[in-house]
């Protein structure tokens, strides 16, 4: 049996400074309590209704790092299969996510840079993330290294 590599995902020669690409998905009550679980993440904001109730959010609202992931993995789609590394993601909270709301990810590529010795190049991306209700989540920087073709 040969198994053969297929690769779905964009290359560093295929990309050009201003290039954009999108994400959405809805987050259901399942993924805040798995994605708590799973960062061991169990700060009474994102598992204790009873305390939420008495907070501002009056909902449970997902961890930070759980939305920058959901950010992240839409960089992992895009470059499927070509990116050797993400180097570097970084996001500012600027609202709460709850159970339910629909997120798209924006990412836009600010920057390339080629490295002749990996044959590869540098991803320097901006993004941001929206609710249904176009407010803004999280702001974002990533950096990811993806080969050539």
């Amino acid at each position: 049996m040969v198994m053969v590599n297929v690769v779905k995902g964009k290359f560093f020669d295929d990309l050009n400074i201003g290039d954009e690409f999108t994400s959405t998905i809805t987050l259901t009550e399942t993924h805040l309590v798995l994605g708590s679980a799973l960062l061991g993440d169990f700060n009474p904001v994102h598992v204790n209704q009873l305390f939420v109730d008495q907070t501002k959010f009056k909902q449970r609202i997902f961890p930070g790092p759980f939305t920058l992931g959901v950010m992240a993995s839409a960089l992992g789609n895009f470059f499927s299969g070509s990116a050797v590394a993400n180097t570097d993601i970084q996001g500012k909270f600027t609202n709460p996510v709850y159970a339910n709301d629909t997120i798209q990810t924006r990412w836009i590529i600010d920057n390339l840079t080629f490295k002749e010795k990996l044959q590869a190049g540098f991803v320097h991306l901006k993004g941001y993330c929206i609710n249904q209700h176009e407010e803004k989540v999280v702001e974002a920087s990533a950096v990811v290294l993806v080969k050539i073709k």
